[in-house]
């Protein structure tokens, strides 16, 4: 058993591999989307769980110990703002919300020597900069810290593009009433029209429309927990909320009487949750997903996990895989604008959503 003081004597490490291990213990590829079960993460964030103290134990007193863990927690919450987060199941958090999640717990053992591996991986621009803040705030208080990072300039602070450089001319979409930019023939393979997506008090998206015509290259945006996923999973038909929506892929309605592996057959993706759930790297799901010469390929953080040299080798490896296939239609999402292949010329910014009324692409 590992007790608070042994744990100030050992290194915390924090990596993609534990985030792999905790999404496991009671989830699956498709789980966040058929229900709220699961170990919460005020659960996880307890006393109990972080030392791994039974609930059964006796003869101890840890009374002095909870009461300073108690103000941790608290400071934590604030500092990482993962109040929202506490009464959710782990495994329905988006992957930069599970990364800040297991930030909190390694930070909460009070670790003489914290090790972390890539902690900026699947972080938007102002989770990112927050990190800095509180790894420069840890450093201060005198905790050893030492951090590897695929790439150089996510410990420093650099100001963050407005447009990203995965196409010449790229412009970002900050608002409701857009048309699309193709004519009215070409084909639509992407259809949402009035998408309303809830968990129990928490509203992602109400009333949003969003229309993808064929060989349109679009780049989606949005800060962690803004629903990006989520969409996608609208797409590919993961989401049972595809049938409580107005919802069309290459014209087929989610509804009764459709069959959605047909639909699947014509989608490939890679995303983070493949990698944590598959246990396959970015480059080798990228391969298994262009192998399978789909219409519509959508790229959820193709880039999670590898460092820029092999990030840049895998944007080329998909920008003249897709220049070969002009009617091929593709989606990405990416935090970093180094991650965007060439070729997406449109985009929608999750982050600009209006709250309360309708939104439309």
């Amino acid at each position: 058993m590992t007790t608070s003081e042994d744990a100030e004597e050992e290194a915390t490490l924090l990596c993609f591999d534990q985030q792999r291990q905790f999404a496991n213990r009671d989830g699956w590829l498709q789980g966040r989307y058929y229900g709220e079960e699961g170990q919460s993460v005020r659960t996880m964030l307890s006393f109990n769980a972080v030392f791994e103290i039974h609930p059964c134990e006796v003869g101890v007193d840890r009374r002095a110990e909870r009461r300073a863990y108690k103000e941790r927690l608290l400071k934590i919450t604030r500092l990482m703002e993962l109040a929202d987060l506490l009464p959710r199941p782990f495994n329905t958090l988006s992957n930069g919300e599970m990364r800040r999640v297991l930030f909190a717990r390694a930070v909460l053992t009070n670790p003489k020597r914290l090790i972390l591996d890539d902690p900026m991986a699947g972080l938007d621009p102002r989770q990112r900069e927050r990190f800095r803040r509180i790894i420069r705030a840890l450093a201060q208080d005198g905790m050893d810290i030492r951090v590897r990072c695929r790439h150089a300039d996510e410990l420093k602070a650099p100001k963050e593009p407005k447009v990203l450089k995965g196409a010449k001319g790229l412009k970002a979409v900050k608002g409701p009433n857009l048309k699309a930019a193709k004519g009215a023939k070409v084909p639509k393979i992407v259809e949402l029209n009035g998408i309303t997506v809830k968990y129990g008090r928490r509203k992602l998206f109400d009333n949003f429309s969003w229309t993808i015509r064929q060989g349109e290259r679009w780049v989606l945006k949005g800060p962690n927990g803004s629903g990006k996923t989520t969409l996608m999973a609208l797409i590919t038909g993961d989401s049972p909320l595809a049938y409580a929506n107005d919802v069309k892929v290459f014209g087929q309605p989610r509804e009764p009487g459709h069959e959605l592996r047909t639909i699947r057959r014509r989608i490939a993706m890679v995303s983070p949750e493949m990698q944590t759930y598959l246990d396959k790297g970015p480059e080798e799901l990228l391969e298994e997903a262009l192998a399978r010469e789909p219409e519509l390929l959508i790229l959820d953080e193709p880039c999670l996990n590898l460092d820029a040299k092999d990030a840049h080798r895998l944007c080329r490896r998909v920008a003249a895989w897709l220049k070969a296939r002009p009617t091929v239609t593709a989606i990405c999402i990416a935090h970093r604008e180094d991650h965007v292949p060439s070729g997406f010329d449109q985009v929608v910014d999750l982050g600009f959503r209006m709250g309360g009324g309708g939104e439309s692409c």
